[in-house]
């Protein structure tokens, strides 16, 4: 077997063990886009399943392809790939539990309230928005330093990266608070590949299943311990993907 077919195996694989868990960590990412895309993808018939799968295991392929030097492929030949890029197909899939997109709605609400015209926010909706107890950057800030340190956090480089080492190996946490469209938006790079890992090529349990670009925009006091538990859980699925990669190739 190729290269190539063998790591597009190895991703094949990787989302079938997460669909045989019933998607166990997928359901605890605390992103509206992961949230919307499981949804689409488990309304789908069996055959789309199956050339959704195949797409997002050539659009891992693409994208980490270089971390076993594999030739680079363009996934926009892929048959699924104009699908899978459509942002209507989610649509009918899509979630609330966005918390830039619940401050929108208070916003809005109230400023129709007053001036008694019907708002396009709901009261439902408005309600829900209020009752969402969202966590302000300086609390997710010490939150992830306090997952940092059980990876050996040593220090963070002139570039943001927080240096961390793991079971031998060494990487980055990139993690950023200031976005417009997500708390905290993170990627893990490992040392051996600081000089190409960067951007969209930082390593991802989201991005390997194409389910998510790990921009976490709902972390709220219900479900931010399990957050950071996951949090971990995916920091450790990303530092250890090189070397399951490099065994799989």
């Amino acid at each position: 077997m190729a290269a190539s077919e063998r790591l597009l195996a190895f991703f094949r694989s990787e989302f079938a063990a997460e669909e045989r868990s019933g998607f166990a960590r997928l359901k605890r990412v605390p992103d509206s886009r992961v949230e919307e895309t499981l949804a689409w993808y488990q309304s789908l018939s069996a055959a789309d399943k199956a050339s959704f799968v195949d797409f997002v295991a050539h659009y891992a392929h693409g994208t980490y392809g270089f971390v076993v030097g594999a030739p680079e492929i363009d996934i926009q030949e892929h048959p699924f790939c104009s699908r899978w890029g459509d942002v209507n197909v989610r649509f009918p899939f899509r979630s609330n539990r966005n918390v830039m997109m619940l401050r929108t709605a208070v916003s809005q609400y109230k400023m129709d309230r007053p001036r008694s015209v019907p708002s396009c926010v709901s009261d439902d909706l408005f309600q829900q928005a209020e009752s969402v107890q969202s966590i302000k950057a300086p609390v997710l800030r010490k939150r992830v330093r306090a997952v940092l340190n059980q990876f050996g956090f040593r220090k963070t480089d002139e570039y943001g990266g927080h240096r961390c080492v793991w079971d031998g190996q060494e990487f980055e946490v990139n993690v950023d608070f200031g976005s417009r469209a997500a708390q905290l938006r993170y990627g893990v790079t490992p040392s051996d590949f600081r000089d190409q890992a960067r951007g969209n090529r930082q390593l991802l349990f989201e991005v390997a299943l194409g389910m998510g670009l790990g921009w976490w925009n709902y972390i709220v006091e219900a479900n931010m311990n399990d957050a950071f538990l996951l949090f971990e859980e995916l920091i450790k699925y990303a530092a250890s993907l090189p070397r399951r990669m490099r065994e799989a190739a």
